[in-house]
């Protein structure tokens, strides 16, 4: 990027100088006025205009050697345009048009795109998923060699039901005695925890006419707190806010006559160091506590295996599933979760409180997991498909 400062008279002969020695991409980054004094070439004030520009590539033209001796024995090339590449097919949904064209698809294009992305995951692993999940530092580096062989379809079938066949599906339960079930929502920022608290709420007071309490820690991002009294007061259920320790100790011994209290964490950076201790030091303050991680299913797979890896000290019980409704990509998903060895417990499959939210189930798990989005709505578009899920 070219950088330079002009002066004038006024803006308009400033731009004038502009146009005219950078162009018209220029950009303007600053203008401001200059006293007389400091200018000293003009008795009243000057326009001072910094102005860039991008410098452009210069195109590669054919220029021909000068008839030398030397140009030959020393291989001297001309440089000449390179030849515009060919356009690729279009694709739909990541399957090729002329596929999409010729009519023969056994599946649907979804599920054929799940398949293609189980299969490029199974290039660069063996058939069997290790029985233990080693960290990226632990795994063996291949050798190099020739590039691998496109898997079989039937490689790439065995290979995702052997992951979902490690997918442990424990919806969570409210048991109405000896106290009520405590659970607390940690997860990084941006993930649901508060829409998935309100549509927890709203499941277990509605389906199984729980008496529910919500508690919020989270006292770092505005708004937060109006957010789950809001859906609080929708539902005429209890709401708190908690700013310390002793007041989280002090308002679970308040609702210890409920059936399910739910507690909504502040968000933060998972790679904090201290924001683990910190909930271990808030839990620690009342009584037993169920920790349920909130993972998106928009995360990218490095990020998921990390934050997986520093919730876990917490104990976490299960994980809840958000935005799957955002997402089409679910076989980075389905293999993290199989390595995490963790059981889902909740999913989130869009907005609304509470309509899009479910227990886990394995079988949606298995539908979403080979088949897509759509085919695993098909079954939830009713009350009568939603509570097949459930049994």
């Amino acid at each position: 990027m070219k950088v330079k400062r002009f002066e004038a008279r006024d803006t308009k002969a400033a731009l004038a100088l502009v146009k005219e020695e950078l162009g018209p991409d220029a950009v303007i980054l600053s203008t401001r006025t200059l006293r007389s004094a400091r200018a000293g070439r003009h008795d009243g004030p000057l326009v001072e205009v910094v102005a860039a520009v991008d410098f452009d590539t210069e195109p590669c033209v054919r220029v021909e050697p000068p008839p030398r001796e030397e140009n030959r024995r020393f291989g001297y090339q001309a440089c000449r345009p390179i030849a515009e590449a060919p356009r690729p097919t279009p694709v739909i949904g990541r399957i090729a048009a002329d596929t999409v064209a010729s009519g023969d698809l056994p599946y649907s294009l979804e599920a054929q795109d799940l398949h293609r992305r189980f299969a490029d995951l199974l290039k660069f692993r063996n058939t069997d998923l290790p029985a233990e999940r080693t960290t990226e530092a632990k795994r063996p580096v291949p050798p190099p060699g020739p590039r691998r062989a496109k898997p079989r379809p039937e490689d790439v079938a065995q290979w995702r039901e052997q992951l979902i066949e490690r997918l442990r599906a424990k919806p969570l339960e409210v048991k109405k005695q000896n106290g009520p079930t405590v659970i607390a929502l940690v997860g990084p920022t941006g993930v649901g925890k508060t829409t998935t608290a309100a549509k927890i709420a709203a499941w277990f007071s509605i389906h199984q006419q729980c008496r529910v309490a919500l508690l919020s820690m989270d006292c770092y991002r505005i708004g937060a707190t109006d957010q789950l009294r809001t859906y609080a007061r929708i539902m005429r259920l209890p709401c708190e806010v908690t700013l310390r320790p002793q007041d989280l100790a002090g308002a679970l011994k308040k609702h210890r006559d409920k059936d399910l209290i739910i507690i909504d964490t502040a968000g933060k950076s998972p790679f904090d160091p201290g924001h683990i201790r910190e909930l271990n030091t808030w839990f620690s303050a009342g009584q037993s506590i169920d920790t349920y991680l909130v993972v998106s299913a928009t995360a990218k797979k490095e990020d998921l295996q990390q934050i997986i890896d520093i919730y876990r000290p917490l104990k976490v019980k299960g994980l809840m599933l958000t935005k799957l409704d955002e997402t089409r990509a679910y076989a980075v998903l389905c293999q993290q979760i199989a390595a995490a060895a963790m059981p889902v417990s909740c999913l989130c499959t869009g907005q609304k409180v509470p309509e899009d939210f479910q227990p886990a189930s394995k079988d949606f798990l298995r539908t979403l997991f080979c088949q897509g989005w759509l085919a695993a709505m098909q079954h939830t578009d009713t009350v009568a498909g939603r509570e097949a899920w459930l049994q």
